[in-house]
């Protein structure tokens, strides 16, 4: 269970230009569960349990300016993580905590999840979503399942440089090859366990700076191997009197 709920967050703390696209992306995310093949827990029994944990979501917001980006995930307990590229880091803040998980952009996964370099397939079909004929690349993670990336390279065009890198995911991988945001994302684990993140929306405009602050930070005074696997690092916001 705790591996399914990482690679949820895996994935929406990691994929998110010339010019670049500054603006807003929404996507809606779809979880499905075969049952057949995930020890008999049904897609029912699965999405309670998540609203249950407080880990269910159905809804993500993207702010992207310069190589950096700001996303927002609608969990009973919203999340909001933040990278920044200028020293290439990435914030995780849950809201009600005062503890920020911090990871290093530079390495491709968790210490304690040693994820070897998936093969990327380049997909021979295309499939129409939101009108737009799309692309696609698989990143097979073997016993972790498969990534596919959905893309139209004639929209939200990423100058891959700005990411160059943001290893986490192989984020910077992906955008040289696709020049462009996904529309779609599907991430299937073990065959069981499906996340699909589809876009449902996206506006060019100005971003604030202000969308990529991080808060005045001091050491966390408790720390476990478990925190340990969202961060290298778990820091705590410092409360200024």
């Amino acid at each position: 269970m705790n591996r399914i709920l990482f690679f949820i967050i895996l994935l929406i703390t990691t994929y998110t230009y010339g010019q670049s696209f500054e603006g807003q992306i929404t996507y809606k995310v779809i979880i499905k569960v075969n049952s057949e093949s995930s020890f008999g827990i049904s897609e029912k029994k699965m999405i309670e349990h998540l609203k249950n944990s407080g880990e269910y979501f159905d809804t993500l917001v993207i702010n992207i300016k310069n190589g950096n980006y700001e996303k927002l995930i609608n969990k009973k307990k919203p999340i909001r993580s933040v990278y920044k590229s200028g020293i290439n880091k990435i914030y995780t803040f849950q809201t009600g905590s005062e503890l920020v998980f911090i990871k290093d952009a530079k390495k491709y996964s968790p210490e304690n999840l040693p994820i070897g370099k998936p093969k990327i397939i380049h997909n021979d079909s295309t499939v129409s979503i939101m009108g737009k004929e799309c692309k696609s690349i698989t990143l097979d993670n073997g016993m972790y399942g498969k990534e596919t990336y959905f893309y139209n390279d004639s929209i939200l065009k990423i100058d891959s440089e700005l990411f160059k890198d943001h290893n986490t995911g192989y984020l910077n991988e992906i955008l040289t090859l696709t020049k462009s945001y996904p529309i779609q994302i599907t991430n299937l684990s073990v065959n069981s366990f499906e996340v699909k993140m589809i876009l449902v929306d996206y506006s060019e405009k100005e971003i604030s700076d202000s969308a990529f602050e991080i808060p005045k930070l001091k050491p966390a005074k408790n720390e476990n191997s478990e925190m340990k696997m969202y961060g290298d690092e778990v820091m705590q916001i410092e409360n200024e009197r």
